[in-house]
């Protein structure tokens, strides 16, 4: 696991300030991802502008993940634990597109659970 950082991230309804370990690097980012899953850090994605670069006192203060999506094991393993055994089987046996051939029942298992964890 990486050292946690301090960020700090506002907005004032007309422009953001984002500040990485007490320094402000605002007129760098472009954009910020926050991706938070219960039981553990949020995970923070800073977005260099097109032209930025990132001041070098920073590579000494922080780890910044530039542009890089979250590992999903975490948050799918957090999804499946939360799911209740029965409910997946009877919506998984209750689909349309349930095939009796082997693997069938897996693949409607798989196609539900790929479903909610969309939010359909």
């Amino acid at each position: 696991m990486k050292t946690p950082n301090r960020f700090q991230l506002t907005f004032d309804g007309r422009s953001h300030a984002v500040v990485v370990e007490g320094q402000d690097v605002s007129e760098h980012v472009a954009a910020v991802d926050v991706h938070a899953v219960p039981h553990d850090l949020p995970r923070v994605v800073l977005h260099l502008r097109p032209t930025g670069t990132w001041p070098t006192a920073l590579n000494l203060l922080a780890r910044i993940e530039i542009g890089m999506p979250p590992e999903p094991g975490p948050a799918a393993a957090a999804f499946l634990e939360a799911l209740d055994p029965l409910e997946v089987e009877r919506a998984a046996l209750a689909r349309m597109d349930l095939e009796n051939v082997p693997g069938g029942g897996t693949a409607a298992v798989l196609r539900q659970l790929a479903e909610w964890a969309r939010g359909t």
